[in-house]
């Protein structure tokens, strides 16, 4: 699967033994020590087109300790080069950590908490190509880990963010994790994220800003197909979904459904707690 940032494509490195791919990262490590300036820039950004090459290759599959335990030590030079003010060097970085979300999975488990940080701070930048690679890298990260109470809360937290982008990103992040987890409810439904949820979809279903409102509609439509029993929309959300539904149907609760001389469809799956899938009112 290719990176959704604008790098272009890596070939693949493949390594014939762990000693060589150990020596590869510990020859790369001092790449990225202390802050970038004119003497380290161009050597980090090699480093990070080998690393990209690396991914891509065998090592992830066939020597997997040896490559996660590689990344996990030149993470936090990974980072510093996803944040650099120079644009292709952050743009390689963060086509880097997709690719690398695609290759491990769960095996980043124990690096989102710091990915996240980084990655959701970079969807704040003043510079339009900075926020989409930040975007496509917290989803790549989102759509490939384990999913853990944690993820929510970033989410969470995004959708109070003082910046319109990381409150605007926040509707696809959290689109996100319930497609992938559609089939396993019970992951929200522990520890208290199925709460953060709600919240999350109210928060920007009334948010001041319109494009956050907007971007929230289809996430709470994908929300009411897993939940159906919790997706009675409160007044608020009531007012801004009604739009994103199919203008002549929209979930109504059976004791304010006195739409007069329409049939109501009673029964069927649509029926859920007492609710009646009614024709809008025209």
């Amino acid at each position: 699967m290719s990176s959704k940032s604008g790098a272009n494509p890596a070939e693949p490195t493949y390594v014939v033994s762990a000693r060589e791919l150990e020596d590869m990262f510990n020859e790369m490590r001092p790449n990225f020590e202390g802050k970038e300036s004119e003497q380290n820039w161009g050597p980090r950004d090699k480093s990070i087109l080998k690393l990209r090459k690396i991914t891509k290759g065998n090592a992830p599959e066939e020597l997997t300790s040896i490559y996660l335990s590689g990344i996990k030590s030149l993470l936090d030079g990974i980072l510093k080069v996803a944040n650099s003010l120079r644009t292709t060097t952050s743009t390689n970085a963060c086509s880097l950590i997709q690719e690398i979300a695609q290759a491990a999975g769960s095996g980043i488990d124990n690096m989102v908490e710091i990915l996240l940080q980084s990655m959701i701070k970079l969807c704040a930048s003043t510079k339009t190509i900075n926020t989409v690679n930040g975007n496509a890298t917290v989803t790549a990260v989102f759509a490939n880990v384990s999913y853990n109470p944690r993820l929510m809360q970033h989410i969470w937290a995004a959708c109070q963010d003082k910046n319109v982008q990381p409150r605007k990103f926040a509707a696809s992040w959290l689109m996100t994790l319930i497609s992938k987890h559609r089939r396993n409810r019970h992951v929200f439904e522990h520890g208290g994220s199925l709460e953060l949820v709600e919240k999350c979809l109210k928060h920007g279903l009334t948010d001041a800003n319109p494009g956050v409102r907007e971007g929230m509609r289809p996430t709470y439509w994908a929300f009411a197909r897993v939940w159906p029993e919790k997706s009675e929309p409160t007044t608020a959300s009531d007012r801004q979904c009604g739009q994103s539904k199919p203008p002549e149907t929209r979930y109504i609760d059976s004791t304010r459904c006195y739409y007069s001389n329409q049939k109501h469809v009673q029964g069927s799956a649509k029926t859920v707690n007492q609710r009646h899938y009614c024709r809008k009112k025209t």
